[in-house]
């Protein structure tokens, strides 16, 4: 997940002029359909790792990252991080999507793993864009519904927390930030209606 990233609100984030594109992933050496070693071309203005043998073309995507916002009473459920980015502060629950994997499924399985609860998607929140050094993340934020069990410490996870809008801790990462702060918001307007 994105660490100190600079997040655009819009899908399609645009490079500086005469900047290449982010990678997401290192350089590709070898091909992964033929075995031949690549060879770096400009492709579409960007600096990629192609293939000469079967002319495959490595692109460089985003990864997509989803969190959940699982709410009660409200507060919104925290985990205190225990892995890198962001050791020893809190985020929503969420991590990386798998590669063959729906972003719902997804986020069902983190809050599984991080906070060994069931959930269940309500509704996708936002898009964000976060660049973060050399990569570009597209973060899906889902509002869940906890449908089984009661929150508790799982992998990557040091411990895990209820938080009133008003008394958030330090938070890891700014796609984060602003998506509490809109539910903070909400939250506050739903108390003084």
């Amino acid at each position: 997940m994105p660490h100190r990233g600079r997040d655009q609100a819009r899908g399609g984030g645009r490079r500086a002029p005469g900047r290449l594109a982010l990678e997401s992933s290192p350089v590709i050496t070898y091909c992964t359909t033929c075995g031949s070693r690549t060879v770096t071309r400009l492709v579409a203005r960007q600096s990629l790792s192609v293939c000469p043998g079967c002319d495959r073309i490595f692109f460089r995507n985003p990864k997509v990252v989803v969190t959940a916002l699982i709410e009660d009473q409200g507060r919104v459920l925290l985990v205190l991080r225990d892995i890198e980015p962001g050791r020893g502060l809190w985020g929503l629950p969420g991590g990386f999507v798998d590669w063959d994997e729906h972003p719902e499924v997804a986020m069902v399985r983190e809050c599984r793993e991080e906070v060994l609860v069931t959930v269940e998607p309500i509704e996708l929140l936002a898009i964000q864009h976060v660049v973060h050094e050399d990569e570009g993340i597209v973060v899906l934020p889902y509002r869940a519904r906890l449908v089984v069990g009661h929150p508790a410490a799982g992998d990557e996870v040091q411990e895990v927390g209820w938080f009133h809008p008003d008394r958030l801790p330090p938070l890891a990462f700014s796609s984060h930030r602003k998506i509490l702060q809109h539910w903070s918001r909400e939250v506050l307007a739903r108390g003084a209606a």
